[in-house]
């Protein structure tokens, strides 16, 4: 079974009490973790319904004994077990051994890269349980995966930008969403990502993109900002889009100080990103990265940076600003 026809049948209400999750594409097993339990744990009773365990450091008795707890309050108990094909192969056989007759009120996930074939643990899971294969995609898939990814966002992607990400990105879903995340806060407010956005987000040649200078200026790295920016003038990059994220930088710096007090990763991000229903992990830990920057910048000194912004600006459109100190 593909992650594709896992959620198919967890969307169906197809839900069984052993599945083994092998393969290279961790990012894809941590979504379907996540969207099982959802489907069966209910955050109410999520402390005792619900146990994580590693395989390379949890003793296999306290395994067992988990898997065979009864669930309160709820029709599922879930217990995942990370790593575990590091499990020692005499542990492997307990686990093998519980297969042969799993509770059935317990959904076990078992969690591995590679796990061997020929193993008993892997042969009771093809014979009680259910295995998911998760693995990059293949070249054909990409296009398509990363075409949808863009559109639920309501923007797009042009067939060159598109077909550059796939040669340059390769096909590992967690880099591939990593950098379509990028790209989408890249282009911001625009809606079209180009082949130019993808060089930039991706940072060809030596010296980084514009993420590592706004990086750079958040962490205070002078040395480091100045020579990305350096690398990216020497290839080509419009002085006047550097400006402008670097603006920009400082105004969403200027806006979370102002706010400091309290202020929680999702406000953050409606200051960042706009406003939205939802923001994926990557939204909020940049967002928690911009909090931890403000906090050791000053505001005057905030200021101060954003006027001279704003002044260079005006002298190359020769536009008279008020001063916005006080």
């Amino acid at each position: 079974m593909k992650y594709r026809e896992f959620i198919a049948a967890l969307e169906r209400g197809k839900i069984i009490s052993a599945y083994l999750f092998e393969g290279e594409e961790d990012y894809l097993k941590k979504e379907a973790l996540k969207r099982l339990k959802k489907r069966i744990i209910s955050p109410d009773y999520e402390d005792f319904n619900y146990e994580r365990f590693s395989g390379e450091n949890s003793a296999v008795g306290q395994i067992i004994e988990s898997l065979s707890t009864l669930p309160l309050k709820g029709k599922w108990r879930m217990v995942v077990v990370e790593e575990v094909d590091k499990l020692s192969e005499k542990n492997q056989n307990v686990i093998a051994e519980y297969l042969a007759n799993p509770v059935k009120t317990t959904c076990f996930v078992a969690v591995g890269g590679k796990v061997d074939k020929r193993k008993k643990l892997y042969k009771n899971f093809l014979k009680k349980g259910e295995i998911v294969s998760f693995y990059s995609l293949y070249d054909g898939e990409v296009v398509d995966w990363v075409k949808k990814r863009v559109e639920e966002e309501k923007k797009r992607i042009s067939p060159s930008a598109l077909f550059y990400l796939k040669e340059r990105a390769g096909s590992n879903r967690r880099d591939l969403s990593n950098t379509v995340e990028k790209l989408l806060l890249y282009i911001h407010p625009r809606n079209v990502i180009e082949k130019e956005d993808v060089e930039e987000v991706l940072g060809e040649g030596a010296g980084g993109g514009v993420f590592d200078l706004t990086k750079a200026i958040r962490e205070r790295n002078l040395a480091g900002a100045l020579s990305i920016l350096a690398k990216l003038l020497e290839r080509g990059e419009i002085p006047l889009r550097i400006h402008s994220l670097i603006t920009r930088e400082m105004r969403i710096l200027l806006r979370i100080k102002d706010s400091e007090e309290g202020i929680s990763s999702q406000k953050a991000c409606t200051i960042i990103f706009g406003p939205r229903k939802y923001y994926s992990p990557f939204y909020t830990r940049i967002a928690a990265d911009y909090i931890k920057a403000a906090r050791k910048l000053d505001f005057s000194d905030l200021i101060t940076s954003y006027q001279y912004l704003v002044e260079l600006f005006s002298v190359q459109e020769n536009i008279i600003l008020p001063s916005i100190q006080g």
